[in-house]
């Protein structure tokens, strides 16, 4: 098929804005991924759209641009309708012809430039977009997707390339383990709670927003700086002292050095209660089937948790990045934890 135009693919989210551009080839060219307060008003969301074609030097017309979006769930808005009907018209004031991507049980996969009385189809649909491209993409797997992201868990079983969500609103997907909001950045660690196992003990966690998740995986090495955009619990730097005393404050401590290995067997304490709750969801939506998956695919800037979570579970892991058509390595990885992005602007691409 010859398509006269790349796409780029548009994630907007209620603390980020992700975009996947391909060429005509389905070629990966440039991902990005800029944080973007939504709820601090939606000027936040005009500067993101127009540093994004300042630095990739392009002007709205020379692209298609299909969009998916949660930033409507912010509490900017006072409903989903709202938020999806204003989100779409700042996007359209700079990317006119600008579609969106919808999804329902009865009709599929769609795209529209017009969300007007159509919210409930488009509202917080990115997660079906990523499974949707991967069930095309991987037809002989039986799995689960799951996308961690900054904020939230998506888990979404997939057969015989089809769909199997556990449900088609949040509520739906939150009462059946399909959403879970547990990330790897902006989560407060209080929300691993109330105890926590640490040094051979319970330990009762503060109910404080003294420290988020970013701060656990800052501290044992996993979260590049490139995916660690949001800010701090206590508006302070990143530096893994600050980390260790934030994480620290948790537990009633105080640290003066980042040397002692204590604040290291706390993140891993914090660390391993995610995984629980993580693996507790995977499980819960692995039994709404009949058909057991053997594959967990992993996505997101959390899918290194992915890995663990299938080596305990014994089953097979696919990095989402694999079916990803990249020139270099490095545009594969960042495609695939700005997956919804890349997935639909694939998905545009294979119905035009």
């Amino acid at each position: 098929m010859t398509r006269s135009k790349p796409v780029i693919g548009w994630d907007i989210g209620g603390a980020h804005v992700k975009a996947v551009m391909l060429d005509t080839q389905s070629q990966v060219l440039n991902v990005s991924q800029q944080a973007c307060a939504l709820w601090k008003g939606l000027p936040r969301l005009e500067e993101a759209i127009k540093q994004l074609l300042h630095d990739w030097q392009l002007s709205a017309d020379e692209c298609d641009h299909v969009i998916t979006m949660t930033g409507e769930l912010v509490d900017l808005f006072e409903n989903r309708a709202q938020g999806v009907q204003a989100i779409a018209e700042t996007v359209h004031r700079y990317l006119p012809a600008a579609r969106f991507y919808q999804a329902t049980k009865r009709s599929g996969v769609t795209f529209t430039d017009n969300v007007t009385g159509q919210a409930e189809t488009i509202a917080s649909m990115n997660w079906h977009a990523s499974a949707q491209c991967l069930a095309m993409a991987l037809p002989d797997a039986a799995m689960v997707v799951v996308d961690i992201g900054s904020t939230t868990c998506d888990l979404t079983r997939c057969q015989q390339q089809q769909v199997l969500p556990s449900g088609w609103t949040d509520a739906e997907r939150m009462r059946q383990s399909g959403l879970c909001y547990t990330g790897v950045v902006r989560t407060p660690l209080m929300a691993l709670g109330p105890f926590i196992e640490w040094q051979g003990a319970q330990r009762h966690i503060a109910a404080e927003y003294f420290a988020t998740t970013a701060d656990v995986y800052r501290i044992l090495g996993e979260l590049p700086a490139s995916d660690d955009l949001a800010d701090t619990a206590d508006g302070q730097g990143k530096s893994l002292l600050e980390s260790m005393r934030r994480i620290a404050r948790m537990v009633g401590h105080d640290v003066e050095s980042a040397e002692d290995n204590l604040w290291q067997s706390l993140a891993q304490a914090f660390k391993a209660a995610q995984l629980t709750l993580i693996k507790h969801s995977i499980q819960a939506v692995i039994a709404q089937g009949q058909d057991r998956p053997q594959t967990l695919v992993g996505l997101g800037a959390g899918s290194f948790l992915v890995s663990q979570l299938a080596d305990e579970l014994g089953m097979k892991y696919y990095a989402a990045s694999t079916v990803v058509e990249a020139a270099e390595a490095s545009l594969k990885k960042d495609a695939e934890v700005c997956f919804p992005a890349y997935a639909v602007a694939r998905l545009w691409q294979q119905r035009h």
